[in-house]
C-alpha cells in the first residue's frame, strides 16, 4: 500500500510560502522562502535535461531535499553524523532486503519507513535535528543507491516516492505534537506563578510578625 496523494509537496510548497509572510504570532523560519524557489529549478533541470534508465530522478524533490537539509544542518548545534550514518543506513538494509529477500518483512515499506523515522526521532533532541537527520539520511541512502546497485536495480525511482511522502508527514505530525506539549506546558507553568506569589508574600509577613513579637 502506498500514499498517492502528494502530501510531501502540499505540506512543504505551503510551508516554504508562509514563510514569505511577516506575521506577528505566526513565525517561521525565513530560510524555508527557498523551498518554492528550489522545487521551480528542479523542476526546470528535469524537464530540460535528459537522463536514461535506470534510475528515475526527481529532481524538484531532490533540489528541496537538499535545501531543507542545509537550512535544518545550520538551525541545529547538537552531533548530527551518528544520526544520519544510522538513518541512511536503515534505509540500505531496506534496499537490501527488498532485492534478496523480497517479501520477508510484511508491510516493509511502513516497516522500514517507521525505522528510519524512528530513528531520527530518538538519536535528536530537537525538530531541526531530526529533520537533518531524515533529510540527510535520504540523501546518504540515495547516493548508496546509485553505487551499490547500479545495474541491478531498474526504473528506481530516487528519492523512493512512499519514503519522501511518510517521512515528511511523519515529521510535520510530531512538529504539531511537540508544539501542542509546549504550549501546555508554558500554560502549566503560568499558571502556578500566581498561586506561588502570594505563598510567598504571607510567608514574609509572618516572619516580619515574629521578629516583631
Amino acid at each position: 500500500m502506498g500514499l498517492v496523494f502528494p502530501l510531501g509537496e502540499w505540506l512543504l510548497l505551503s510551508l516554504g510560502f508562509l514563510a514569505w509572510m511577516e506575521w506577528p504570532c505566526f513565525h517561521i523560519e525565513k530560510g524555508l522562502r527557498m523551498i518554492p524557489l528550489a522545487w521551480v529549478l528542479g523542476w526546470i533541470v528535469e524537464h530540460n535535461v535528459a537522463f536514461s534508465p535506470p534510475w528515475d530522478w526527481h529532481f524538484p524533490r531532490i533540489f528541496v531535499l537538499i535545501t531543507l537539509t542545509l537550512v535544518a544542518w545550520k538551525k541545529t548545534e547538537e552531533r548530527k553524523y551518528p544520526g544520519i550514518l544510522l538513518a541512511s543506513f536503515c534505509l540500505v538494509a531496506q534496499d537490501l532486503f527488498v532485492l534478496n529477500e523480497p517479501g520477508i518483512f510484511a508491510y516493509e515499506q511502513w516497516l522500514f519507513a517507521g525505522f528510519f523515522v524512528a530513528v531520527a526521532f530518538f538519536s535528536t533532541r530537537s525538530q531541526w535535528g531530526m529533520i537533518a537527520t531524515l533529510g540527510g539520511g535520504m540523501l546518504i541512502s540515495m547516493a548508496s543507491t546509485v553505487f551499490l546497485f547500479d545495474g541491478v536495480v531498474r526504473y528506481y525511482t530516487i528519492p523512493n516516492a512512499f519514503l519522501w511522502h511518510f517521512s515528511i508527514g511523519a515529521c510535520a505530525i510530531i512538529a504539531v505534537l511537540r508544539e501542542v506539549r509546549e504550549h501546555y506546558q508554558t500554560r502549566k507553568a503560568l499558571s502556578l506563578l500566581p498561586m506561588a506569589a502570594p505563598q510567598e508574600s504571607q510567608g514574609e509577613e509572618g516572619s516580619v510578625y515574629r521578629k516583631d513579637d
